[in-house]
């Protein structure tokens, strides 16, 4: 009995310890984890509890306004560098004469 009520104290103090863990933490450190692929969910949550607004990583006072990429054709996407499309011309004017195992 004497050690299930040290087990009890002992759990309570270590989750206190660990409750506040972020609070430490700046808006900025927390923007930088939100362009990660798999953001921790308690991360997300410190920042919605925050409001902060991050974009590139940083915390920002209000997201940049962008131009519209949707026309009625579609979504645009940007143009390649003339520099990658040189590139890719001279893959594609290899042909078959091209060996196998070369990257394009």
């Amino acid at each position: 009995m004497k050690n299930k009520y040290l087990m009890i104290i002992a759990v309570s103090f270590a989750s206190s310890s660990f409750g506040n863990i972020l609070n430490d933490w700046s808006n900025d450190n927390l923007c930088g984890w939100m362009e990660s692929s798999s953001t921790p969910e308690h991360i997300q949550k410190e920042v919605s509890e925050r409001e902060i607004i991050c974009f590139g990583g940083v915390e920002v006072s209000s997201l940049p306004v962008s131009g519209n990429s949707i026309s009625k054709n579609g979504t645009v996407f940007a143009s390649p560098e003339s520099s990658q499309l040189q590139q890719l011309q001279s893959y594609a004017d290899e042909g078959d004469n091209q060996v196998m195992g070369t990257s394009y």
